[in-house]
């Protein structure tokens, strides 16, 4: 046997030796949970808290129809239009983050501990306002909620491993509302199909 050849199969039989002693990535590996799955079972860890990282972005909110009135008279008219326009909560997380769930609880905690604000889930606005009607013209009531966004991390510690780890954390955001923050409103004026 040459040289080269012992070197060869003394090199080949290291490889092989090396590759004997790990254990497959699948055999120890469980798989991967779901962002759903995790923040779902965070509740039942021995540790859940949502870290927020960075500060509350302030935006405002998309532009909602919220009422109109329409004058097909040749002449200019006061009308009382009535509006309504209602505002809820969304995360990129894939499940139900509200004040009716332990989730929900330990978010509002985490926000009023690092931004001494109180969230709020949903709000509504209902109110009237008394708008000048042109002659063949139609007013449209348009409303936005000045809206509030957090950027954070689900911590969980599980006493047990889940998925082959005592600690997970997801990343991900909620888009939602502050109590107090305003509303603005406008009315726009247009021709009317009469």
């Amino acid at each position: 046997m040459s040289n080269r050849t012992r070197v060869l199969t003394a090199l080949a039989l290291a490889l092989a030796a090396t590759f004997a002693a790990v254990p497959a990535a699948n055999a120890t590996h469980q798989g991967s949970p779901t962002t759903q799955q995790l923040v779902e079972h965070c509740v039942w860890a021995n540790s859940c808290k949502f870290k927020p990282s960075g500060g509350m972005q302030i935006f405002n909110g998309p532009r909602q129809f919220a009422g109109s009135s329409t004058n097909c008279t040749d002449f200019n008219q006061t009308r009382v239009i009535r509006y309504e326009a209602t505002t809820g909560t969304k995360n990129t997380f894939g499940v139900e983050i509200s004040g009716g769930v332990k989730l929900g609880q330990i978010y509002e905690a985490s926000i009023k501990a690092s931004f001494q604000r109180e969230w709020s889930w949903s709000e509504t606005q209902a109110d009237e306002i008394r708008q000048e009607v042109g002659p063949r013209s139609r007013v449209d009531i348009y409303v936005s909620k000045q809206q509030a966004r957090v950027a954070g991390t689900w911590e969980m510690q599980f006493e047990d491993r889940w998925y082959g780890h005592y600690y997970w954390y997801v990343d991900g955001q909620v888009e939602g509302q502050t109590r107090g923050q305003p509303w603005d409103m406008q009315a726009e004026q247009r021709g009317a199909n009469c």
